[in-house]
C-alpha cells in the first residue's frame, strides 16, 4: 500500500530535551531499536538519479522492503512510500540481486520512534562510518499543517527543517 510521507529533519538536537517535549505533549515510543539498511539500485543508477530508494531494512525483528518515489522538495520532502514485510531479508536480497539490482549502500542505526498524534518523531543515532553524524531527529506527517504544528510543539521554526535525504546528510557531514 502506498502513502505519501511529508518530512524534515533536524539537526544536532538536545535528546533529553526533545525526548521531554515528546512526552509532555503525549509522544507515545513505538519503536526503539537498532535499524539496518540496505539500499539497492541498478547498475547505472536508474533509482538514485530519479531521487528515488529502493530499500530493504531490518527494524528490530521485523524486515521491510520499501520503493520512495521522489515527488517534490519544497519546505519538506515529499516521497510517496510503497513497502511490505518480509519474512526472509536475506532471500529477499537474493531475489533483487538475482533481478538485476546491487547493493550500493548499508547503513546501521539505532532509531528511537514516537508516535505524536498524526505524526512521527524519530531520534537517528548512526553508527559505523556514519557514526560521526551528530543525534538528529526527523517528522513525519501526512501533511503539511501537522508536520508545522509538530516543529513548532516540539519548539523548533520551519527555519531549522530541512528537507534533506540521507545522501545531503552525508555530505554535510562527511565531505
Amino acid at each position: 500500500m502506498a502513502f505519501q510521507e511529508i518530512e524534515v529533519k533536524i539537526l544536532e538536537i538536545d535528546r533529553d530535551q526533545v525526548e521531554k517535549r515528546l512526552l509532555e505533549l503525549g509522544g507515545v515510543v513505538s519503536f526503539d531499536g537498532e535499524m539496518t539498511a540496505w539500499f539497492f539500485d541498478t547498475p547505472d543508477r536508474q533509482i538514485k538519479d530519479r531521487g528515488d530508494v529502493l530499500r530493504l531494512r531490518k527494524e528490530g525483528e521485523n524486515s521491510v522492503l520499501t520503493y520512495k518515489k521522489h515527488i517534490s522538495m519544497g519546505e519538506a520532502k515529499v516521497m510517496e512510500e510503497t513497502e511490505t514485510l518480509v519474512d526472509d531479508p536475506e532471500k529477499m536480497s537474493e531475489i533483487l540481486m538475482a533481478a538485476g539490482f546491487e547493493v550500493i549502500k548499508h547503513t546501521r542505526k539505532f532509531r528511537k520512534e514516537y508516535a505524536l498524534h498524526e505524526a512521527h518523531v524519530v531520534i537517528d543515532n548512526y553508527q559505523d562510518e556514519l557514526g560521526p553524524i551528530p543525534e538528529f531527529i526527523e517528522v513525519e506527517a501526512e501533511n503539511m499543517e501537522v508536520l508545522k504544528r509538530v516543529v513548532e510543539g516540539l519548539g523548533f521554526g520551519m527555519d531549522q527543517c530541512l528537507n534533506w535525504s540521507t545522501r545531503e546528510l552525508v555530505k554535510h557531514y562527511l565531505k
